[in-house]
């Protein structure tokens, strides 16, 4: 019999999206290839303390029961009791997209599941993204970023430059957290107070009449972009409420743009998920402005939704790729650069 994959499934955090990195970690769970792959299930805790759980409920409540040992992975304790052939971040938000725990992979020497330290973190942080994506000449919705919360400057800047309605945003915050729509100065300046109370920089965007647009795209050297799917928000903009909680959110999966269209929409995405560098995986969020039909460049989410509504299966599905099938896909993207980091990079750094 084949031996079987180890897969060092860690989930929870300590960010915000706690909750949801647990029903992401749930359903990969429930569709990994139990005859291929013997998964470990690491949990982490609110608190930050990491814990090796047979717990299979991916409850909260449950898990909390757990003993927790706080211990820095790959100790000799971990090691022996994990051992995993690859390990699967399945961490949504700070201290777990944002490159944190895969540069923590890099240093012990260990394969994992997704983009690398330094795309992740590229991709967090949208003031760095929106440069690379304007070095690499794809259109983007106009804005400003700031890194000091000066009321006047901001004010006079905004008025000047890019006009009401805007959105603020956190620069490194991912889930829709923090985010206000302003439309007037005085909404403007509450709305900057609560973003800089999340981050040290923030972005002020300039809202367009536009359909939201997502696209799921994985691989490293070769990749592959899927039909776009549109997201149909219950509320003014995505937020973290009708995103996680609300459930009123609808999907067209996939959406028909038209053959122009669609070919511009897989063309953007494909060129994002380069200009930041990735590998593995990543869904890609556009604008498809409704006026000009062109297409805008929004983010780009390194570890996406994984769970029952999420967009980054649901799209590859919609495409004749199971759940089951992608996770495989996905698996394998990681060791493949795991083998080509190791032989070109690391062996580099040693002579």
């Amino acid at each position: 019999m084949k031996k079987k994959v180890k897969v060092g499934l860690i989930f929870g955090g300590r960010s915000a999206e706690h909750a949801i990195s647990l029903n992401s970690a749930a359903a990969i769970y429930q569709h990994l290839d139990k005859e291929r792959y013997e998964p470990f299930l690491i949990y982490i805790n609110r608190a930050g303390e990491w814990c090796l759980t047979g717990n299979i409920s991916f409850n909260e409540q449950e898990l909390k029961k757990e003993s927790f040992n706080s211990f820095m992975p790959w100790s000799s304790r971990l090691a022996e009791t994990v051992d995993a052939d690859i390990y699967f971040p399945v961490l949504h938000g700070p201290n777990g997209e944002d490159g944190r725990i895969q540069g923590l992979f890099e240093m012990a020497g260990k394969p994992f599941v997704g983009a690398g330290s330094f795309s992740s973190q590229l991709a967090m942080d949208k003031v760095a993204a929106k440069m690379l994506f304007a070095q690499a000449g794809l259109q983007q919705a106009p804005f400003l970023f700031f890194t000091e919360n000066n009321p006047e400057q901001i004010g006079e800047l905004v008025a000047k430059k890019l006009g009401f309605p805007v959105f603020v945003k956190p620069s490194s915050l991912g889930s829709s957290v923090g985010i206000r729509k302003a439309r007037e100065t005085g909404e403007l300046l509450a709305a900057a107070d609560l973003a800089f109370s999340y981050d040290i920089k923030i972005i002020i965007e300039k809202a367009i009449d536009m359909r939201e647009i997502e696209v799921s795209v994985m691989g490293n050297e070769e990749i592959m972009v899927s039909s776009p799917g549109e997201l149909l928000p219950a509320k003014e903009f995505y937020d973290y409420a009708d995103k996680y909680l609300d459930g009123k959110t609808r999907f067209r999966i996939p959406v028909r743009l038209g053959e122009e269209i669609e070919a511009r929409v897989k063309k953007t995405a494909h060129k994002a998920y380069r200009s930041l560098f990735l590998n593995g995986f990543a869904r890609v969020d556009l604008f498809l402005e409704k006026e000009s039909d062109a297409i805008l460049v929004n983010e780009i989410n390194t570890i996406p939704g994984f769970t029952a509504i999420s967009m980054f299966p649901k799209l590859w599905e919609a495409q004749g790729i199971s759940f089951a099938q992608l996770l495989d896909r996905l698996i394998a993207y990681g060791f493949a650069h795991f083998r080509n980091r190791r032989e070109n990079v690391d062996e580099g750094l040693g002579h």
